[in-house]
């Protein structure tokens, strides 16, 4: 269905989408679009025009994606650490706050942890169970001097999701904020931001989302629009209608730009942004909105099915949650050995032409195997086949 989108597909196994997304073609042409038109006419590539019509595109086409409506998408820099950092930094957790965080999740969240706890933000870690996690352990964490819940949706290393609906209720009804990293989400599951209740949603556009680095959104609840300040706005953050007369306006001074952007938009990067990026994101987020998120999901978690079967009937130990409602793209197993025989078989497969990776973190570990929608069962299949191959 999708080959004339990936043609990259035909020539490898590709079940790395955790690491790094493919791009389709779309999102190829629409960055080369831009390089050519900077080659041919500089000055309208780089104006304020070009920039602003680069970010409405991807925060029209990002909006279904994230469920939220595309005037609270903010685009904060080149990647989720720049989204997760705006939104800690806005909730602004001081001496005497504590913020929850879970022991298996991306190092992004200890080393803002660390950041807040040399404030004296006391950090409380939820310690996984065998790779899982229950509502409760949050709950016994967090109390009425609880400022922010910092959690993934979709646990990087073995794909548990997480039930973020039921963890923002229970942060909320202590007041604390809810800091969602969904990019291990985001393209491949629904988001639902805005149904969920989630104050903040980061996202990368490199994985899932399967466009070029150097995005880092942001989707911003109606509530932190209303009680949360920007932590550092730029000179883009100022309320200008048309940059272009901006620029020649000679009654311009730096002692009366005090007028800030209103609604989300204060918290977008106050710097120039690249906008062959936000153009090859626009262009990935449109295939996934022609796919449609409902659909997506329904691919990604029956090749999921199909995965777990497979490792299965090898005997091999799978190490993701079995329940349907933990589930996402993601899939860690283990073949025979230790922690070096999964690694080299991780780099093994890979010569073969089967790309999965060999992750880890608070003692879960294993090959990580990740399907997306552009994936047929024939990568399952080919996996199987070269698992084999290894014991031979």
């Amino acid at each position: 269905m999708f080959e004339a989108e990936f043609p990259q597909l035909r020539s490898m196994t590709y079940l790395d989408w955790a690491a790094v997304g493919v791009p389709p073609l779309r999102s190829i042409g629409a960055v080369r679009a831009y390089l050519d038109m900077l080659e041919r006419d500089p000055a309208s590539a780089a104006s304020g025009a070009a920039q602003a019509a680069a970010k409405q595109e991807a925060r029209a086409a990002l909006a279904p994606v994230l469920g939220c409506s595309p005037d609270r998408i903010v685009f904060t820099g080149t990647s989720t650490t720049s989204a997760v950092q705006v939104a800690v930094d806005a909730v602004s957790p001081s001496k005497g706050d504590n913020v929850v965080i879970a022991d298996m999740d991306f190092p992004l969240f200890y080393v803002e942890a660390k950041r807040l706890s040399s404030r004296g933000v006391e950090v409380r870690v939820a310690q996984n169970a065998d790779g899982d996690y229950e509502i409760d352990q949050f709950y016994e964490l967090i109390d009425r001097r609880t400022r922010a819940v910092m959690v993934s949706s979709v646990m990087w290393v073995n794909g548990l999701r997480l039930d973020v609906a039921e963890l923002a209720k229970v942060a909320h009804e202590a007041g604390a904020y809810v800091i969602v990293d969904a990019i291990q989400q985001a393209g491949a599951l629904r988001v639902e931001a805005d149904r969920l209740g989630l104050d903040f949603v980061a996202v990368g556009s490199q994985k899932w989302l399967m466009a070029p680095y150097g995005v880092g959104a942001l989707c911003v609840s109606r509530r932190a629009v209303e009680e949360l300040s920007p932590p550092r706005p730029g000179y883009l953050s100022l309320a200008v209608k048309d940059w272009d007369a901006f620029w020649a306006d000679p009654s311009k001074t730096p002692a009366g730009w005090t007028q800030v952007e209103e609604g989300a938009l204060k918290f977008e990067y106050g710097g120039t942004f690249p906008p062959l990026s936000l153009r090859g994101l626009a262009a990935s987020a449109s295939l996934i909105n022609e796919v449609g998120v409902e659909r997506a999901e329904e691919v990604v978690l029956r090749l999921r099915k199909a995965l777990v079967e497979e490792l299965e009937d090898l005997h091999l130990e799978v190490l993701s949650p079995p329940e349907a409602r933990k589930a996402s793209g993601i899939v860690l197993f283990r073949v025979p050995g230790g922690l070096r025989e999964n690694y080299m078989a991780a780099v093994r497969l890979r010569s073969r032409g089967v790309m999965v990776s060999a992750r880890g973190a608070a003692g879960v570990w294993g090959i990580r195997a990740s399907v997306h929608f552009p994936n047929r069962e024939e990568d399952v299949e080919a996996l199987g086949e070269a698992l084999r191959g290894l014991r031979a």
